[in-house]
């Protein structure tokens, strides 16, 4: 029977205190998480892989405890285990440490301070405390042991390579790049007699969501837009997406949105249609991802003129692009909304905005599309683009468009091939609390592979 152990990085700390006559072990063993940390350990810890954990264990230093109690769902207590904390240094300042300390350290595995720890040191600690706990709990599936980057490396350096500043191999396979973040995380499984049979990093998730919030002319000239969008915001609120494209957004529910979704950044520009002077297709994107940039364009002729459309377009047509870090992971969203009149506009629409997205997507970047594409998988065009992509509702009958019950889905998201995903999900119940939309949104979970 195969076990499960989960070695995690605590997440972001605050800066060190140094205080006068308190030992500087003490000081970095009493830093704690910093504010941004708590969010990062919280935000992590709600990964499927972390779902119904047997074993939690943290080091005594701080920090870690701290990121462990976000691991421990409703359980009251973990052990704490000194055994699995950081590599000493045994020096009373920083500043006593030698030149290239830590790449002595990590080159020569006895290289030590005369009250530190040495590479071998720290591994020896680590290996026998893991082979204390697998023989404890050898009915357990799931250990997650809390714990720090360098005491981490070290223990892995026990069966795998791992280059200085550089890639992490096991069996000759990389599962690391050796870039090191808040909450990095390994999975290890071992075999019923301890051997340890593989190793993968686990890789953050993010739920994408596609919503056209339908714009209502009507509602506008009366003024009870709030009321659907209120319901909307709570929605939003309970479902908690890390990216969502919307579709139909008016100006006055843009600033509706922006004033209740404080945990958003809302990004992309209108149209300047004629007729619907202020529809948006923006993107919503929670704050803990970093927005390199943006720009809104037009699916026409001239794509940097917005408002501009053929003659035999029912509407102009606009995407967002959005250019987002996280965690070292790099991403372009794209978000449009395909006109809803011929088959050859639509074509041509989508080829205009494929062309942008291949013009602007760095090749670093993983790919994510949402929009109201206005045609179903059964369409040629829009199958035979699909197939470029992971296509996670490809398969799907139920449709998003309820008054017209027996069409598949109009709104899609699609993946770059690098990306994986899970809990894919059409909301067609999201009316039953008061109307929202006449489309139903979509959602997934999205993975790195």
């Amino acid at each position: 029977m195969a076990i499960i152990v989960y070695l995690i990085r605590h997440s972001e700390s605050k800066e060190m205190k140094i205080k006068k006559n308190v030992p500087l072990l003490e000081c970095n063993k009493n830093t704690r998480l910093s504010r941004k940390g708590k969010h990062i350990a919280f935000e992590f810890s709600k990964n499927k892989e972390f779902k119904n954990i047997d074993v939690l264990i943290s080091s005594d230093y701080k920090r870690a405890i701290e990121t462990a109690l976000f691991f421990s769902e409703n359980k009251t207590s973990f052990e704490i285990n000194p055994k699995f904390g950081e590599r000493v240094h045994g020096v009373e300042s920083f500043d006593q440490l030698p030149e290239n300390f830590e790449k002595k350290q990590f080159t020569d595995e006895d290289f030590k301070m005369e009250n530190g720890e040495s590479q071998k040191e720290v591994r020896d600690r680590m290996y026998k405390a893991l082979m204390e706990l697998l023989k404890e709990n050898k009915n357990e599936d799931k250990i997650a042991i809390v714990s720090h980057s360098t005491a981490i490396t070290f223990l892995l350096k026990k069966w795998c390579k791992i280059k200085y500043a550089g890639e992490y191999k096991f069996k000759n396979k990389t599962f690391f790049n050796g870039v090191w973040k808040p909450c990095t995380a390994f999975k290890l499984v071992f075999d019923g007699k301890n051997h340890l049979l593989e190793i993968s990093e686990v890789k953050p998730e993010i739920k994408v969501m596609s919503f056209n919030l339908r714009h209502i002319i009507k509602e506008e000239l009366f003024g009870i837009w709030k009321t659907r969008y209120r319901r909307i915001i709570d929605f939003i609120d309970e479902e908690s997406p890390d990216i969502i494209g919307v579709q139909e957004l008016t100006r006055k529910g843009k600033r509706y949105l922006k004033k209740n979704l404080r945990d958003y950044k809302i990004v992309g520009k209108r149209r300047y249609s004629i007729i619907f002077t202020n529809e948006y297709n923006c993107v919503l994107v929670k704050r803990d991802f970093k927005i390199k940039g943006h720009k809104t364009y037009s699916l026409s002729d001239k794509i940097n003129i917005l408002g501009r459309k053929s003659k035999s377009d029912n509407f102009p047509r606009i995407c967002t692009l959005v250019h987002l870090e996280k965690e070292n992971y790099k991403f372009l969203v794209a978000n449009t909304h395909i006109d809803n009149s011929s088959t050859e506009n639509k074509k041509r629409q989508l080829n205009i905005f494929n062309n942008i997205i291949n013009t602007h997507k760095k090749e670093e970047e993983l790919l994510i599309i949402t929009g109201d594409f206005n045609m179903t998988m059964d369409n040629r065009n829009l199958s035979n683009y699909s197939k470029n992509f992971v296509a996670p509702f490809k398969d799907y009958a139920i449709g998003t468009f309820p008054s017209v019950p027996d069409m598949r889905a109009l709104d899609h998201i699609f993946l770059d091939q690098r990306l994986d995903f899970f809990d894919e999900k059409i909301y067609s119940d999201s009316n039953e609390k008061g109307f929202m939309s006449d489309h139903n949104p979509i959602s997934c979970i999205v993975t790195i592979k």
